[in-house]
């Protein structure tokens, strides 16, 4: 392990926080023969968000039902059935189900170099992977995105839920699978052109908007006024315009009508509501225009997105 004490990991954490939320530490002692805990059936709510926890290892969460929303530091990823969640040691998040509705999930928690320590071609693995890539990791998963990673979180999350003969070695070798592509991942992100300079300053202009993304995630079926997001910021218009595009690489405009369609997303595959229904849930005063921002995202219109998804779960 890297030598830092626990205390000096959760207090970094707290100083870059992003947001005004109450920070709790929830620490795995995971042992050395099988550094792998586990969490099954989780039910998360829609509560509001109120605090933020970390972990000092690495947790894999499957969503096995629902839809929501994930706070990941400065990130909100939309979730729904068949996901993965990836979440580093020591970054903040929680994870909040659709409004009225809950998520099941399975968690397991993992040591990566403990893991790996008991192989010498494998030892020191994970100390090679750069924590300066972590924001910039997409926590949250799909099947569309990396198949196999999902595949493997399943078949890990059988074992450790079933336990039958040998379950440790069957759950260790799934594991260690997935932990490797998850590091190959992040050691692609690390040789890329983007170097850490440019990514400290994007962390330090994603803080300066944390308040409106924060905002954005509770009032995202409202009108959201521009001023109001650069208020919250203590900005002026022109000048979060500009880091806002900075840091989420689109208008505030865009991102709104973003987060929008992802939760959409999640009500038709998950949902008998009316596709005007959601429309209006989401925030778009006409179908016809919801149906143009759809498409638009999601490449199919709202009654194409919602047939296909059906016919693969």
């Amino acid at each position: 392990m890297k030598n830092i004490t626990s205390a000096e990991k959760g207090l970094k954490t707290v100083q870059n926080r992003p947001f005004d939320y109450k920070v709790v530490s929830e620490p795995y002692l995971l042992p050395s023969d099988f550094p792998v805990d586990w969490l099954s059936n989780h039910v998360q709510g829609d509560d509001e968000i109120t605090y933020l926890h970390f972990h000092n290892c690495l947790e894999i969460g499957y969503c096995l039902e629902g839809s929501g929303v994930f706070f990941v530091e400065d990130k909100i990823l939309p979730y729904t059935q068949g996901d993965v969640s990836i979440i580093f040691p020591n970054q903040l998040h929680l994870a909040q189900s659709l409004k009225g509705k809950e998520s099941r999930w399975h968690f397991c928690f993992i040591d990566p170099d403990a893991l790996f320590s008991a192989d010498k071609m494998s030892c020191g693995f994970w100390n090679r992977v750069g924590t300066d890539t972590y924001p910039r990791y997409n926590n949250i998963v799909t099947p569309d995105d990396h198949a196999e990673v999902v595949w493997l979180t399943t078949n890990a999350m059988k074992e450790l839920e079933k336990r039958q003969t040998g379950y440790e070695s069957a759950a260790k070798g799934y594991i260690w699978t997935l932990v490797t592509l998850i590091g190959r991942q992040l050691l692609l992100l690390d040789s890329s052109t983007k170097d850490a300079a440019a990514v400290g300053a994007d962390r330090r202009a994603m803080q300066q908007i944390s308040k409106a993304l924060e905002y954005i995630s509770q009032h995202y079926m409202e009108s959201v006024p521009i001023h109001r997001l650069a208020e919250l910021c203590c900005l002026s218009v022109t000048h979060f315009r500009r880091v806002f595009h900075k840091s989420m690489g689109m208008a505030p405009l865009d991102y709104i009508n973003n987060v929008r369609i992802q939760v959409a997303a999640a009500l038709l595959c998950h949902s008998d509501s009316s596709i005007l229904t959601i429309s209006e849930e989401v925030g778009y005063a006409t179908l016809s225009s919801f149906n143009r921002h759809f498409k638009r995202v999601m490449g199919d219109a709202p009654t194409q997105w919602r047939s296909k998804k059906r016919l693969q779960m």
